[in-house]
C-alpha cells in the first residue's frame, strides 16, 4: 500500500514518501480509510475514493442512461456516488417527440436505487451506497418528501433536499414560496413554514429526507476559493461537462 500511495511522485521522492507512509500505518499513527485499505496495492480496477458527485442527467431518455451508465460504473468500482435530480421535468410536464407526459424524476431515480440496492456490489464485496437530491423549488419536492414513507420506494439511496437560504427566509417570516422548473416557469406557490413541515414530519416518519443548505455548503467548503459546490443543477463559476466527474 505505500508503494502505490507513493507511485505518483517522482524518482526522487517516491522511496523516501514509500517508506514514511510505511512508517505511519506500521506505527499504527495513521490509519488509511476503508476504500483506499482495499484499493492501494492490489490487482484490481477499484476506486480509493468514497465518494463522486456525478452532474445532474441531461433531460431526455439518452441523458438518464447516459447518468446511470455513470453511477453504475462507479459502484462497481467501489464508490458511492450522489446526483441532484432537478434537472428532470415535473411529472406530467409535456413530452413533445413522443406526445406523451413525463412521468416524472421519482420514477426515473427509482433506475438509480433499483441498480444500487440490488444490482450493485461495490468493488465486489458491498451494496452500493448512493444520495439522490433534490432542490426544494422543484415542483415534485412533496412527492420526494414523502417518497421513503412508501415500501420499495427510492430504498436503494439516501435522499436530501437541496434548501436555499431563500426558503429558510421564507419560513423564518411565513412567506409564501414558488416552485418552478426550466427557464424559471413557475409551477406553484406553497405555503414554505407548511411545506418545512412536511420536510420535519416525513423525516420522523421515515428518517428520511436529509437536508442539504447550498449557499452554506458553498460559503464553508474548503474548495470554495476556486469552484463552485453545484446548486440547481449548474455551476455559478464552473460549468461541468457531461463526462466530468467530481470527488466528494
Amino acid at each position: 500500500m505505500a508503494t502505490a500511495v507513493a507511485a505518483p511522485e517522482n524518482d526522487e521522492q517516491r522511496t523516501d514518501y514509500t517508506a514514511a507512509f510505511y512508517r505511519l500505518m506500521e506505527g499504527f499513527k495513521y490509519v488509511p480509510g476503508g476504500r483506499i485499505l482495499a484499493a492501494l496495492g492490489v490487482d484490481t480496477q477499484v476506486t480509493a475514493q468514497n465518494c463522486y458527485v456525478i452532474p445532474s442527467p441531461e433531460d431526455s431518455r439518452e441523458g438518464i442512461m447516459a447518468s446511470l451508465k455513470s453511477w453504475v460504473e462507479i459502484q462497481a468500482r467501489g464508490g458511492g456516488v450522489g446526483m441532484n435530480i432537478s434537472s428532470l421535468r415535473p411529472r406530467n410536464a409535456p413530452v413533445k417527440g413522443v406526445n406523451g407526459t413525463s412521468s416524472g424524476p421519482i420514477s426515473w431515480a427509482q433506475l438509480f436505487a433499483y441498480a444500487t440496492k440490488e444490482i450493485i456490489q461495490q468493488g465486489g464485496s458491498r451494496r452500493g451506497a448512493a444520495m439522490i437530491m433534490m432542490d426544494i423549488s422543484h415542483p415534485d419536492i412533496r412527492e420526494f418528501i414523502h417518497a421513503k414513507e412508501t415500501p420499495g420506494v427510492l430504498e436503494g439511496a439516501n435522499l436530501s433536499i437541496c434548501i436555499d437560504d431563500g426558503f429558510m427566509e421564507a419560513v423564518k417570516y411565513g412567506h409564501t414560496y414558488d416552485l418552478r422548473w426550466g427557464k424559471g416557469t413557475q409551477y406553484a406557490t406553497v405555503n414554505a413554514r407548511e411545506l418545512w413541515e412536511e420536510i420535519c414530519t416525513a423525516a420522523w416518519a421515515s428518517g428520511e429526507p436529509g437536508i442539504y443548505f447550498m449557499e452554506r455548503a458553498n460559503n464553508e467548503a474548503n474548495s470554495g476559493y476556486f469552484e463552485t459546490l453545484e446548486k440547481f443543477s449548474t455551476c455559478d463559476k464552473r460549468t461541468l461537462s457531461s463526462g466530468e466527474i467530481h470527488h466528494g
